[in-house]
């Protein structure tokens, strides 16, 4: 992965920009790679790579459901908030954003780097 820039206060992304093949697995079928390439080009992955980097910098100590429902209870529209958001958490670890340490009822924990 490619890291393109820091996280700045204007909350313009994106933090990286993965290749489409980081996204989606060698087995996935091929709906994934056009779902890749979609998330890539409308400039969402950007966004919620944003979006998950600020939830671990302003709630350090959360785990993904916890983020996933502050990121739910934000955007009420969007069911799918905790895997969008624990989709997005792995690539910031990749790229030093965030780690993760320590487990909490069964769930990886998330700090800031």
């Amino acid at each position: 992965m490619t890291q393109k820039s820091a996280p700045n206060e204007s909350g313009l992304g994106p933090l990286f920009d993965p290749p489409v093949h980081h996204l989606i697995g060698r087995t996935d079928p091929p709906t994934s790679r056009e779902a890749a390439d979609a998330l890539v080009r409308s400039g969402r992955l950007g966004r919620d790579q944003q979006e998950a980097y600020e939830l671990v910098h302003h709630y350090p100590g959360s785990t993904s459901k916890d983020l996933g429902h502050l990121a739910c209870a934000i955007d009420e529209d969007n069911e799918h908030a905790r895997q969008r958001i624990g989709r997005r958490l792995n690539e910031l670890e990749k790229a030093g954003l965030i780690r993760r340490e320590g487990v909490r009822d069964g769930c990886c924990i998330w700090w800031p780097v």
